[in-house]
């Protein structure tokens, strides 16, 4: 996260965020105040998806009278997945738009290991459509991670416009989940663990949330979950 020199600072509006513009020109939104629980939770958010290869909507700080501010770079021509979105893929020639169409399979995967927090997924419409994520974790709020299965989503791997997408790509996806269950490793176990630890004073409740999605019995619920999708495809 980088820290922006604000060159104009804009008034809020009934519904709708604070602007900043820097110095360089460029937008960002004001999301909220930065506090220890929501940083440690950015940082195993930014950590995850890095660690997937995932693509991330920008995000900054700045500091006034001592207070630091989370701010989201604002975006032309993005817009939220939502299940209305499969309009881009009705037609094999809409698919072929996508640029990284596996990139949603492996987003979901990341939400369905991981689910400590609920993911915003985007659309980069330009001239090859792209998946990316929020560039900030959505907490419920005044809290921090929290283990909730099932819960890291509002988008089931399983609805009927992620099919239609994944119909598209259904020989490969086998080997993109190979793929995704080799990064679920030591590597990242480690890197999470140490990234809970920068922060002393509340890391045994965040931590005990964490490593609850390297249990055993969780993974083996997650393969069956995948394998379900994978007989729908059929």
């Amino acid at each position: 996260m980088k820290e922006l020199r604000p060159l104009t600072i804009s008034n809020s509006v009934k519904n709708a965020p604070t602007v900043l513009l820097t110095d360089e020109m460029k937008k960002y939104f004001f999301i909220q105040l930065i506090v220890p629980y929501f940083m440690l939770a950015y940082n195993v958010y930014t950590l995850l998806f890095k660690h997937f290869k995932v693509e991330t909507l920008e995000a900054g700080f700045f500091t006034l009278k001592g207070t630091k501010y989370l701010c989201a770079e604002g975006h032309e021509g993005i817009v939220e997945f939502s299940e209305w979105s499969d309009y881009l893929w009705n037609q094999k020639s809409g698919f072929n738009n996508l640029l990284n169409p596996e990139l949603l399979f492996r987003i979901l995967l990341v939400n369905l290991y991981f689910p400590l927090f609920k993911t915003r997924i985007f659309l980069n419409l330009d001239k090859k459509d792209r998946f990316i994520v929020g560039a900030y974790p959505v907490l419920q709020k005044e809290k921090g991670i929290q283990f909730e299965e099932n819960g890291a989503s509002e988008l089931d791997m399983t609805h009927p416009s992620i099919i239609k997408l994944f119909k598209y790509i259904k020989e490969d996806l086998a080997k993109y989940f190979e793929e995704f269950e080799v990064l679920v490793n030591d590597e990242i176990f480690i890197a999470l663990k140490y990234q809970v630890s920068m922060y002393p004073e509340i890391r045994n409740q965040y931590w005990e949330e964490v490593k609850k999605c390297f249990e055993e019995d969780f993974s083996s619920e997650n393969k069956r979950k995948v394998n379900e999708l994978f007989l729908k495809l059929r």
